[in-house]
């Protein structure tokens, strides 16, 4: 089995403050500070996200399960593995082309709209002053990025989640030791 973290509550400490970073500032690429060993099919910074975001009170949906990647997150984060992406609190999506709908995951509800799903999406690569125009909270004025990768219905998924606010999912793609947050606040500005 590999290894996880060379000091796990400091490496936690410093990625959870990054991706908290990323998460209050939108769509501005970031390193990941510390990487994890990942077996395949998951990168080294997605596994680095689920370390830092995952414990034994959330449930995680794998796209690409296999049993190296389940026994080494249930051994190093004690995290529960559902089968149903609805049920899941984090879904690991490593092949977004064939990745299920946005609708397919939890998006919770008007009492509780915080218990829905975050999604972490392994994609090809993040191109700046290209692609889509991003507007909201922690955005000056707008922001554009071309986020490689992604299925062709995937914008139009998200534009129909938007006007259901405060439901919805939140997003970090990761390319590389990058990652990139798409809180369900950001609004995708019209081409």
């Amino acid at each position: 089995m590999l290894a996880a973290f060379a000091h796990p509550v400091f490496d936690s400490q410093r990625n959870f403050r990054e991706l908290l970073q990323a998460m209050a500032r939108p769509i501005a690429p970031r390193a990941m500070p510390v990487l994890a060993p990942a077996p395949a099919p998951i990168l080294p910074a997605s596994m680095a996200a689920l370390l830092t975001l995952c414990d034994a009170d959330t449930t995680l949906w794998l796209q690409q399960p296999n049993d190296a990647v389940a026994m080494h997150l249930r051994f190093h984060a004690g995290v529960r593995l559902v089968q149903d992406p609805a049920d899941a609190d984090f879904a690991l999506i490593t092949e977004p082309a064939s990745m299920p709908p946005l609708t397919m995951f939890a998006h919770g509800d008007l009492r509780y709209p915080d218990r829905s799903a975050t999604l972490i999406m392994q994609v090809d690569g993040f191109r700046g002053n290209a692609g889509k125009r991003f507007a909201g909270p922690g955005i000056r004025d707008v922001e554009q990025l071309l986020i490689e990768g992604l299925p062709g219905e995937f914008w139009q998924q998200r534009a129909a989640m938007s006007a259901q606010l405060p439901l919805g999912v939140d997003l970090i793609f990761i390319s590389g030791q990058r990652m990139v947050a798409l809180p369900r606040t950001t609004r995708v500005l019209e081409d």
